[in-house]
């Protein structure tokens, strides 16, 4: 399944390392974020991924 020219796993796997990274961060540092953070930051990042690469993909074809 493709979503705006990548595909959902590509999409999923790259929120997931979003969230790892974060993860370790919070780890390495000995911040005290909040797991919420950490776990809506992927989801944000997931979302403005798909609408940026939609509006590129709009905007490129607008060009043709």
């Amino acid at each position: 399944m493709e979503i705006a020219g990548k595909s959902l796993r590509r999409r999923v796997v790259t929120a997931v390392v979003v969230f790892v990274a974060l993860v370790a961060y919070d780890y390495a540092t000995g911040s005290a974020v909040s797991w919420a953070i950490n776990a809506v930051v992927p989801v944000l990042f997931f979302a403005v991924s798909i609408a940026t690469d939609t509006a590129m993909q709009g905007w490129l074809d607008g060009r043709e």
